[in-house]
Parts: C-alpha cells; sequence; structure tokens
C-alpha cells in the first residue's frame, strides 16, 4: 500500500466512498464477479472492512489486509494482515482469490501477480475488480473532474482532503488495465469493461 493511502484515517467510511465512486453500483459489480468463484477455499484480498461479506459468506474466506483497522470491522473469522506482495500462505492453497476494488493501491502490482499465482491451486483463479479511467479521452476528463468533485466534498464534509483526494488520483495510477495487466504469470486472462463509460473492470486470471 502507499504511504499516501492511509486507509486507517477514513476506515469507517472508505466503503461508501467506493460505493460513491462506483455511482452506487459497486454491490451490483461484487454479485457478478463473484459468479466466477470456483471451490471453497477463497482468499479476499484487501478485503478491509469486508465489503464482499454478503457474496463470499458461503465460502471458507481468509481475509488479508495490510490495515488492522479496517480488519477490526471485518466479519469474517480468519484475518490476516499482510499485503498483496507478500502473502503468507502456503503454495498451491487457495482456490479462488479475490480482489475487488483494491487493486490500484498495490504498490508491485507484477510481484502482487506472482504471489497470488504462487498461492493459486492448479486450475485456480484470480478475480479482480477494480476502478480506472475510461478509455476514450473525453469520457476521461469527464470521469476525472466528477471523482475530483465527489472526493474533495466528501474530504471537505470529513475535515480530511488529503486521504480521499487519493483516491481520486489512485485511479491514474497504471495504465489502462489492458496494459498494466498484459504482461502476467497466468495460463489465461479475459478483461470484461463495465458501468457507464466502461471505467470499471473485471478480471478473470486462470493458473
Amino acid at each position: 500500500m502507499p504511504k499516501e493511502a492511509n486507509f486507517s484515517n477514513i476506515y469507517k467510511v472508505y466503503d461508501l466512498v467506493n460505493t460513491v465512486l462506483s455511482l452506487g453500483f459497486d454491490t451490483s459489480w461484487r454479485n457478478r464477479a463473484s459468479k466466477y468463484i470456483i471451490g471453497n477455499n477463497v482468499l479476499d484480498l484487501g478485503s478491509g472492512t469486508g465489503a464482499a461479506y454478503k457474496q463470499l459468506a458461503n465460502f471458507d474466506v481468509t481475509a488479508l489486509d495490510p490495515d488492522a483497522k479496517m480488519l477490526q470491522l471485518n466479519k469474517f473469522s480468519k484475518k490476516i494482515i499482510a499485503n498483496a506482495e507478500n502473502i503468507p500462505l502456503d503454495d498451491n492453497s487457495i482456490d479462488t482469490v479475490y480482489c475487488a476494488f483494491v487493486w490500484r493501491n498495490v504498490n508491485d502490482t507484477q510481484k502482487a501477480l506472482s504471489e497470488i499465482k504462487r498461492v493459486l491451486r492448479p486450475n485456480g483463479v484470480f478475480i479482480l475488480l477494480d476502478m480506472t479511467r475510461p478509455k476514450k479521452k473525453i469520457l476521461r476528463i469527464i470521469h476525472k473532474l466528477g471523482t475530483l468533485i465527489a472526493t474533495t466534498f466528501i474530504g471537505l464534509l470529513t475535515f480530511n482532503i488529503r486521504d480521499y483526494r487519493f483516491l481520486h488520483t489512485s485511479l491514474d495510477k497504471y495504465e489502462q488495465p489492458e496494459v498494466n495487466l498484459k504482461h502476467h504469470p497466468f495460463n489465461s486472462i479475459e478483461i470484461h469493461r463495465m458501468g457507464l463509460f466502461g471505467f470499471v473492470y473485471l478480471t478473470i486470471f486462470k493458473k
């Protein structure tokens, strides 16, 4: 997690901000992503406060997140304080890795992809859901303006502009997923664009 992303200051309303930035569709997109889950053993990578609890409640879930305060609010019984680049789990021990709306906060995505592949069992699946910017330039400008206004407004209301502003700038941290995820260690990958202007992407990696 980048130093700028001090979610310990905003952990109680972090999920609310993701809901605002996703125009309220984050739950429906989580539901769609969960349909790709295989097996019973699931690693909720970047689980945070457990926003995916409803989608993952019927599975054997390990919640992993680097922020202890966010995990305190997490309902999953098995919790690990760690990051995506160093997953403290055995090789070939997980059926599905599920990661929703946190990938843009990962420092080294290539190292994280290698770690995720390591812990996945043969034929395992990595489900990655996150926000980015639209492909077309004019739509990117509109989207940037919208997220800037939204995060600034919430930051002013909570007297914490700096941490909320990071959620806006994090959308520009990496290139488009079609480029950023091009080099990966998995056997196959498929990327689906969703949402208004296509600013949300769902990626399915298969080991």
